[in-house]
């Protein structure tokens, strides 16, 4: 009896939980730093400004594209990966300027992380496949918009537009040692730096 009370508990949290996050009365993001260099996500203005190019993503040619020949890459996961390449590219490599402004760069900080785990994910799978098969995932987030991102996000670590502090616990790997080696200051313009500026701003 105890056993199905706990079962319904369960149950009635998760449904609970997916109306609030329908509502937008919570949501299922992971918490991020609360410095002054972050403003609210849900105001960010560069989401927006990149639909065009989501839009577009499946044609875009220098987007991620599935290996040739076999592999056992989830479609789902594919399409999921060439989105988020898409849209992390618009935010950071068209629009450089973006990461700026405070409420951009939550959500740019926020979505930073969600790709490198979205990356992680599709790896930890593929490696209980073999190494060809982490190959392939390897080559999906390999394509020339892959590769301009981190050199984007190389660029902004160095001139000190993102740094570590911004993460929080939720630094990805690949970044921390990068800013380990981070010396510069911030490089955006001092009236955009932090969310009381940005919002005064606006």
């Amino acid at each position: 009896m105890r056993v199905l009370k706990r079962a319904a508990l369960v149950i009635f949290a998760i449904v609970v939980g997916t109306e609030l996050m329908k509502a937008g009365i919570v949501d299922d993001r992971p918490a991020l730093s609360t410095n002054p260099r972050l403003g609210e996500w849900r105001q960010a203005k560069i989401r927006t400004a990149c639909y065009r190019a989501l839009e577009f993503a499946e044609r875009d040619e220098l987007a991620p594209r599935l290996p040739a020949g076999n592999h056992r890459i989830d479609t789902r996961d594919f399409y999921r990966a060439q989105e988020m390449t898409v849209a992390l590219n618009c935010y950071l490599v068209t629009n450089p300027n973006a990461v700026c402004e405070p409420n951009n760069r939550a959500y740019i900080v926020d979505y930073v992380t969600r790709y490198y785990g979205k990356k992680d994910d599709m790896l930890a799978t593929a490696a209980r496949h073999g190494n060809v098969e982490v190959r392939n995932v390897e080559r999906v987030w390999d394509s020339a918009r892959n590769r301009a991102i981190d050199a984007a996000l190389r660029d902004n670590i160095r001139t000190g537009r993102l740094i570590k502090s911004d993460f929080g616990l939720s630094t990805p790997a690949v970044l921390k040692p990068l800013f380990q080696q981070q010396a510069a200051a911030d490089t955006c313009p001092a009236n955009t730096r932090t969310a009381a500026s940005g919002n005064a701003k606006s």
